[in-house]
């Protein structure tokens, strides 16, 4: 009897052995690229260890509250080191350029936040795209960008911001665009 008892208890110690958890910090709930982690954005999951995942570990969210999404975090993923960190967000040679849209400027089944878009210039009131040149005016070209943050409709003005990530070369150009409202946005087909 003291055999079979002592063989289950083994049984037992080696299964919970080979099935150790590991509590680490988890997505509660969506968050776009460049946006800044607050502790709602984060919760605790208690998962199967495995050297093959480096998840952060839950004792070190403090650590990681007050950190950049440097890429769109979905909720229910577990947190890598790689996902989070102290900069923008933004890859170098590319800058953010806000640019508000009314309806009909942008596809009205919406955007999101890694979608390829094409900003294309608009004829504006006298019918121009714009000048070009050594001046630095509007482009005249359409310039593809990255759709890093949608924000919410203005209930007054109707504008939806924007946030596109652009070329650092293409960024004043396009910004000095978007101040006239001249423009429209292309969706690309994913993986271009």
């Amino acid at each position: 009897m003291l055999v079979v008892l002592l063989g289950g208890l083994l049984a037992f110690a080696a299964g919970r052995m080979l099935t150790s958890h590991a509590e680490v910090l988890a997505v509660a709930r969506d968050v776009q690229v460049g946006s800044t982690i607050t502790a709602d954005d984060l919760t605790v999951a208690n998962v199967p260890a495995d050297p093959n995942l480096s998840p952060i570990p839950a004792a070190e969210q403090s650590q990681v509250v007050g950190m950049v999404a440097q890429v769109p975090l979905t909720r229910g993923e577990m947190l890598t080191r790689a996902q989070v960190g102290a900069g923008t967000g933004l890859a170098a040679g590319q800058m953010l350029v806000a640019l508000p849209l009314k309806e009909g400027q942008f596809p009205a089944r919406g955007l999101a936040p890694g979608q390829q878009v094409l900003i294309v210039p608009t004829p504006g009131i006298t019918g121009s795209t714009g000048e070009t040149g050594a001046s630095g005016a509007a482009p005249d070209r359409p310039t593809e960008a990255t759709v890093a943050e949608v924000g919410p409709v203005n209930p007054t003005t109707q504008v939806t911001v924007v946030d596109v990530r652009v070329r650092d070369a293409d960024g004043p150009a396009v910004a000095r665009l978007a101040s006239t409202g001249s423009l429209a946005l292309i969706l690309l087909p994913a993986g271009r």
